[in-house]
């Protein structure tokens, strides 16, 4: 409770903020003349594909453990829950939908999760990171050394993170059990943290990992072209590239505790963008607005068909043997 009350006030003191310093109705009307619909079913397209090559990654790491129908089944819902849930409790449901739909366990599904969201996180800042220094390498702008330093020493802590977890494993459990010891929580360390050690080298090993990582780059480059056709829809003058940027801060601004799908700091987040790269942030709020609530109606209208379908399948009988489905 104590969360979602931190998160609700977070996102007030965005929006109070927010509408203080602009005046949306008033910019809105400056573009309205240059706003095209003709990209409205590729906006639909990518952001649907985009979830579709997500919810195949997530089977994939279920080992297959799962129908391909149930994963983007269970994907499209907790999508669909993150929009109106707080503190990202789509992620959850998504957790409860598999285990019962699989014979996976619980925390073998959380573990997943948490792989899922390791991996998501390192692709958006090496991405983000990298259409920052393109952006400002044609821009001819290399004032923000502090930021190349920043980012540039967060890219090799993550990489040096990983390099340990996949060949220094036993070594990082030793060094956690003690600490844990020490801390006397060795039973908590037991059942909630050494598995992911475990689960994470093994995610690490080559095949896999170059399995996921092309899933994953597929999945975001419709996120990244769902970012530049919403520019295009309302004749922004926004590059491929700064839509990485503006998506890569979207992405970052989930990590502040928030209102339900972010409402507020996601706004914030897509503004500072825009300041960030000298653009106009009334721009860059209708652009937020634009892009959260394209979101919203699409996967909430898609998660919401799913979840009916889903309740009529277990009402009405329709839930098969578990392992029978899987042969």
């Amino acid at each position: 409770m104590k969360k979602i009350l931190l998160g609700l006030i977070i996102s007030g003191i965005f929006i109070g903020f927010i509408l203080y310093k602009i005046d949306f109705v008033a910019e809105f009307h400056k573009i309205s003349a240059n706003i095209s619909y003709d990209y409205i079913v590729l906006i639909i397209f990518s952001q649907l594909m985009g979830l579709i090559i997500f919810s195949y990654r997530w089977r994939s790491l279920l080992e297959s453990k799962i129908l391909f129908k149930h994963a983007i089944s269970s994907t499209f819902i907790g999508y669909a829950a993150n929009m109106i849930l707080p503190a990202r409790g789509g992620d959850l449901f998504r957790v409860f939908y598999c285990r019962n739909e699989t014979s996976v366990a619980y925390f073998n599904l959380l573990s997943k999760l948490f792989i899922e969201k390791v991996i998501d996180f390192i692709f958006v800042v090496v991405m983000g990171m990298a259409s920052f220094f393109i952006i400002n390498f044609i821009k001819g702008d290399h004032s923000n050394l502090s930021v190349y330093i920043i980012s540039s020493s967060i890219l090799f802590g993550m990489l040096f993170s990983l390099y340990l977890l996949r060949f220094q494993n036993e070594l990082i459990k030793k060094i956690l059990s003690k600490l844990f010891s020490y801390l006397k929580k060795e039973e908590f360390y037991k059942n909630h943290i050494e598995s992911h050690i475990t689960d994470l080298e093994s995610f690490l090993k080559f095949k896999k990992f170059i399995r996921l990582l092309i899933l994953t780059a597929g999945s975001w480059i419709f996120y990244f072209t769902n970012y530049y056709l919403i520019g295009k829809t309302l004749g922004l003058d926004i590059s491929f590239v700064e839509c990485v940027f503006f998506l890569f801060c979207g992405a970052m601004s989930l990590a502040l505790p928030s209102a339900p799908s972010g409402v507020g700091v996601f706004h914030g987040a897509i503004i500072s963008g825009f300041l960030v790269l000298k653009k106009d942030s009334a721009m860059g709020l209708i652009y937020a607005t634009a892009l959260h609530m394209s979101s919203f109606f699409i996967v909430t209208f898609t998660g919401l068909i799913f979840y009916l379908y889903w309740t009529y399948r277990r009402r009405h009988g329709f839930k098969k043997n578990k392992q029978q489905e899987l042969n």
